[in-house]
């Protein structure tokens, strides 16, 4: 993911003669490495940031931040529908990320958050947090809406530090990563993946104009499609499977085995009745190309062995 390095903008002050507002600080330390903390914050934060603290107070599809100075932070709700939280103003992976914050607040109300990833060993990362800026709301509705921030960093850190902690104990010997998607699932800035065994790269985008909505996989020259509601369905039913799946990936033409991830994305007993693959000729390979999409989206844990892998919820 590219990435440039900005400069925090000095925000207009409403009230310049008031006193400075003492700014809200976190430090704490989680298991794993610099980069695994920055993409937990700013690709997978749909997998953990409870619900009650988005503006649709629902699970929402995705939250985004924008990889780019002048990037957008908002969530966007699995109708498709899209809620403003802030803009990047400093980007500079795996160091580094600054934001203005204006989530449930007008953007000339908005306040700055500025985080901070020092990795201090091989899988333990440092994690600094400042979120500054109340003064400029005014000694009347500064320190109260410091307060209402409070309790909402108290409501969101520890899901961060428990998927953190998740991803670690998925991969205790450091052998396996999880896959890092670069983009944001748009055609202009697709989710760039690797196979399981990390041999292939492709790119995956929505196309929530198609019909029905269409999950784009570019493979090379070779372009497939699935059904948008996959990502969903598939997740859903490794809930409910409870346990690792063998992916199984097969071609079309091919029978998939008994009991995998492929087989299920063509069964007569999954949610859309058949085959989750759009283009004939071209509707295999679900158990190939999805599940690492799953997995950069932090809702699976995946193998990456160089054949037999296998995927189960998270």
């Amino acid at each position: 993911m590219g990435g440039g390095v900005g400069t925090v903008p000095t925000l207009r002050r409403e009230h310049p003669d008031a006193p400075v507002i003492e700014p809200l600080r976190f430090t704490f330390v989680v298991a794993c490495g610099a980069d695994h903390a920055f993409s937990t914050w700013t690709e997978r934060a749909a997998a953990w940031w409870p619900r009650q603290h988005t503006i649709a107070q629902q699970e929402v599809a995705e939250i985004v931040f924008e990889p780019r100075v002048g990037g957008r932070i908002f969530e966007r709700t699995r109708a498709g529908g899209e809620s403003e939280w802030g803009e990047v103003t400093i980007y500079d992976r795996p160091r580094r990320i600054a934001y203005l914050w204006f989530i449930a607040a007008n953007r000339s109300d908005a306040t700055e958050v500025e985080i901070r990833f020092v990795e201090e060993a091989a899988h333990q990362t440092r994690v600094e947090i400042e979120h500054r800026g109340w003064e400029r709301l005014g000694t009347a509705r500064g320190p109260a809406w410091r307060d209402v921030n409070q309790g909402g960093w108290d409501g969101v850190l520890p899901c961060y530090l428990a998927a953190c902690a998740s991803a670690a104990a998925a991969n205790p010997s450091g052998g396996q990563h999880m896959a890092t998607s670069v983009g944001t699932g748009t055609q202009e800035s697709p989710w760039r993946l690797k196979t399981p065994p990390g041999t292939s790269e492709y790119q995956m985008w929505r196309d929530e104009t198609a019909d029905p909505p269409a999950l784009v996989c570019q493979v090379g020259g070779t372009q497939l499609r699935y059904h948008l509601r996959c990502i969903d369905d598939l997740h859903q039913m490794l809930k409910q499977h409870g346990d690792w799946m063998p992916l199984g990936g097969a071609d079309e033409q091919k029978p998939a085995p008994d009991g995998s991830v492929e087989a299920w994305g063509r069964s007569q007993d999954n949610p859309v009745r058949g085959w989750y693959g759009l283009k004939k000729g071209l509707r295999g390979r679900f158990g190939v190309y999805v599940p690492p999409l799953l997995e950069a989206l932090g809702l699976a844990e995946l193998e990456h062995n160089p054949r037999n892998n296998r995927m189960r919820a998270l």
